[in-house]
């Protein structure tokens, strides 16, 4: 019986797999012009209409205690430096840059919500379910012009492990890592 529905499970997640659309997907512009480009690109990082499983950042930290309050600005830069190296890691077309003064292009990543998932879920039935999951809105802009060259829909870039930070870092890297592969693709 555990055989039949191990297998059936398996079958499932396949078809989810299957039919799921992209965690990343380009909405507008081009990328065409970062592919094969070596440009330095500076990440920026905003939180102002963000929230936590629907909820406004600071009251979800409250109501999860001291410990998460005091822990949230290490976790988010944690985050954002994993991104970062992922990105150079993966991509052969750019990389970052500390400051944007020294970038040719500048990648502002509005963070709508965060979903921190249920790391149980993702124990026992594995398969992706409850992983946490960003979603927002990527622009990327050529260093001083106001309009971007590209825009980007994230909805819902999963990341897995134990710890709500690792969660958001692994969530964090996979963005990371689905930019790096659009950006090959220079459409």
């Amino acid at each position: 019986m555990r055989k039949v529905i191990f297998t059936m499970l398996i079958i499932v997640a396949g078809i989810i797999s299957a039919t799921a659309k992209p965690d990343v997907v380009l909405v507008k512009g081009s990328l065409s012009a970062l592919k094969s480009s070596k440009a330095k690109v500076f990440v920026r990082w905003d939180y102002s209409n963000s929230t936590i499983e629907g909820k406004e950042v600071g009251a979800y930290l409250k109501e999860r205690g001291e410990d998460w309050v005091r822990d949230y600005d290490a976790e988010i830069a944690r985050a954002e430096a994993s991104f970062r190296e992922r990105l150079d890691e993966k991509s052969g077309d750019v990389s970052t840059v500390a400051g944007e003064d020294a970038a040719e292009y500048i990648i502002v990543m509005k963070v709508s919500d965060f979903q921190y998932g249920q790391a149980a879920l993702s124990a026992i039935v594995g398969f992706g379910a409850g992983d946490s999951h960003l979603s927002g809105t990527m622009e990327i802009y050529k260093r001083g012009q106001s309009e971007p060259i590209a825009v980007l829909d994230v909805d819902g870039v999963p990341g897995s492990g134990y710890g709500n930070e690792i969660r958001r870092v692994e969530a964090y890297r996979e963005l990371a890592e689905n930019l790096a592969k659009l950006i090959k693709k220079g459409k």
